[in-house]
């Protein structure tokens, strides 16, 4: 009974119930128009209904925090040449086919250039 009543303070949250509206907003933009723009139509959704009936700041908020993710995964990109998905996977990119490979792999296993080069 701990862990429901933990998920009720939890869910209770305004940015919590923002990011619920934007994933069930995504899920039926998914289904119903292109997956390209799902996202979007998701995000400018649910502000609009938040900014409407709701607090703005809680909008202004969940905003920063997505801001500063992109943030944050553009500057390791960007400086330190790091793509932050691959490096959870443990993967590294080909620099000849662009492939994805194993991190510590010698030899890329698509077009078999070797990573010692690099």
């Amino acid at each position: 009974m701990e862990l429901v009543s933990h998920f009720e303070t939890l869910f209770r949250e305004p940015i919590v119930q923002f990011f619920l509206w934007m994933a069930v907003l995504y899920l039926l933009s998914n289904v119903f128009i292109d997956k390209r723009i799902s996202f979007w139509v998701s995000s400018i959704g649910t502000t609009w209904f938040w900014l409407k009936n709701r607090d703005p700041m809680v909008a202004l908020q969940v905003w920063g925090l997505i801001l500063g993710f992109f943030l944050v995964f553009l500057s390791l990109k960007y400086f330190f040449h790091m793509n932050l998905f691959l490096f959870l996977k443990g993967k590294k990119r080909c620099p000849f086919c662009w492939e994805e490979a194993h991190r510590k792999a010698k030899v890329c296993p698509h077009c078999r250039h070797s990573f010692e080069d690099a």
